[in-house]
């Protein structure tokens, strides 16, 4: 891997306040702590787009919950609080299967409510229509 600090003024100013353990590293410690992190460049200019947590919970979940049933509407809760749960870990949540919870993230999915993002293994759920 080839490092080429980018801006020397922040690159600097990272290292100066310990935000940055050594150069050629910031990356992959980027992707390590917001693995939704989005790198681009444009023109000569890098670009890393963070997406935004939301503040509370509750808002986001209630714009999108008219006309699921109540089992759809707390899965959405918890995948709004934390998108790497597990389906085990719904069910247990909500006292019910996980065949129930397979069916339920389906018709989210075919609703446009949801989306698998990354694979099987290691990747997590994501509220996708918040409108």
């Amino acid at each position: 891997m080839v490092s080429r600090r980018r801006n020397e003024l922040i690159a600097d100013m990272f290292h100066e306040v310990h935000f940055v353990e050594k150069f050629g590293r910031s990356i992959s410690l980027i992707l390590s702590k917001e693995p939704d992190a989005e790198f681009e460049l444009v023109g000569g200019i890098f670009i890393t787009r963070f997406r935004r947590k939301a503040e509370g919970v509750e808002w986001l979940v209630e714009r999108v919950v008219e006309g699921l049933v109540e089992n759809q509407q707390k899965m959405l809760r918890m995948i709004a609080k934390n998108p790497h749960i597990s389906k085990r870990e719904m069910a247990e949540k909500i006292g019910t299967s996980t065949t129930a919870i397979d069916k339920n993230i389906e018709t989210l999915k075919k609703n446009g409510l949801l989306k698998m993002v990354g694979g099987a293994n290691g990747g997590y759920l994501e509220i996708t229509n918040t409108t």
